[in-house]
């Protein structure tokens, strides 16, 4: 049997020492090595490269068992987050919170509905928009097609800030669920009253220079899309300037900008996977029930197409407004538990979430 080493010396660099024998108390085992199975180092000490101090994530890419057994008060582990704990936590976070969620969502989508058909109906045209009788010198009806942009453009810009309010509020009741603490609806309004209209303008803001940086050149609109993901976050949780928001925005998704671009592309695009399936069931249905006609609909192109009917329009309202009442709220979760996991892989929120945790 082979002899140990004597007292106080470890073996040579990258070997164990003899089967059933341990270094020295107190002392560590080589470099990123672990002790034989079923022991542990001396209390508070890790080997280094396996467990980092507590309350700091590990390298990343990296996981280890203290880091699977941290404390999940909410909808998420109070550590740094994975695609799957980000997504899962978004449907989670609406569930959990579903009698202030939805009421919030419905409310907003009811109002989007009743303004976006409002307008479409003030603005539809009674004739085609483009007369192709003669196909070689077709003939444009500017004031319809300066109509129906100029009411679309409206309706926009009128659900974005409507949008804006929610997503507000979304995030206070996301980011309370965090500590495993139930916002109420009473909650929700104090900490958005103060900051309406920052929102708001914070809202339009970032839309219109995202659109415009999409329609001029495509990056600089996706890289706005990235940089400023966690503005809305930033400004209801540190309740920041408008200017202060977007710059710690940048601050937070700096050197992680694909990660986290990704991560909202993905969320955004499974809500929109939802919207679309919603919207397509309610929207056939209430079609069908309407008895609207949407014949002379999509026939020709969309200039050479006249308005559809009344009905069609109330109805595809009403699809949207139900697709919307369920989908914001996950891109609103998204955002949110974006701005969380960022702050704990920077500036080590972990700590302060479950303190906070323990608290309540």
């Amino acid at each position: 049997m082979a002899e140990p080493p004597p007292y106080g010396q470890m073996p040579p660099y990258g070997q164990q020492p003899p089967y059933g024998q341990q270094p020295p108390y107190g002392q560590q085992p080589p470099y990123g090595q672990m002790p034989p199975y079923g022991q542990m180092p001396p209390y508070g000490q890790q080997p280094y490269g396996n467990y980092p101090p507590y309350g700091q994530p590990p390298p990343y890419g990296q996981w280890d068992p203290y880091h699977q057994m941290a404390p999940k008060p909410g909808c998420i582990p109070l550590r740094p987050l994975t695609v799957g704990d980000i997504l899962s936590g978004a449907f989670s976070a609406v569930f959990r919170n579903a009698r202030v969620v939805l009421p919030l969502s419905a409310v907003v989508a009811v109002l989007q509905g009743v303004i976006g058909v409002a307008i479409q109906l003030s603005t539809r045209s009674s004739g085609p928009l483009v007369d192709n009788s003669d196909t070689a010198n077709p003939q444009f009806y500017w004031h319809r097609i300066g109509s129906t942009i100029g009411g679309g453009l409206g309706g926009t810009l009128l659900s974005t800030v409507i949008a804006a309010l929610l997503t507000g509020m979304l995030v206070v009741v996301v980011t309370e669920d965090v500590v495993g603490r139930r916002a109420s609806i009473e909650l929700v309004w104090r900490k958005v009253r103060s900051r309406v209209w920052r929102l708001i303008a914070l809202s339009v803001l970032v839309g219109v220079l995202e659109f415009l940086g999409l329609l001029l050149c495509l990056a600089p609109g996706i890289w706005l899309w990235g940089i400023w993901a966690l503005a809305v976050p930033v400004l209801m949780i540190e309740n920041t300037s408008i200017g202060g928001a977007l710059s710690r925005s940048k601050r937070l998704v700096d050197g992680t900008f694909w990660r986290v671009w990704g991560i909202r592309g993905l969320g955004y695009l499974v809500a929109g996977a939802i919207s679309a399936l919603v919207g397509l069931i309610f929207g056939t249905l209430a079609l069908a029930l309407s008895g609207a006609d949407l014949s002379g609909v999509g026939t020709n192109g969309f200039f050479d197409t006249s308005s559809p009917s009344s009905g069609a329009i109330v109805a595809l309202g009403i699809a949207s407004a139900i697709a919307s009442m369920l989908t914001t709220p996950i891109k609103a979760a998204v955002d949110s538990l974006l701005y969380v996991d960022q702050r704990m892989r920077r500036e080590n929120l972990a700590a302060d979430l479950q303190a906070a945790a323990a608290r309540r």
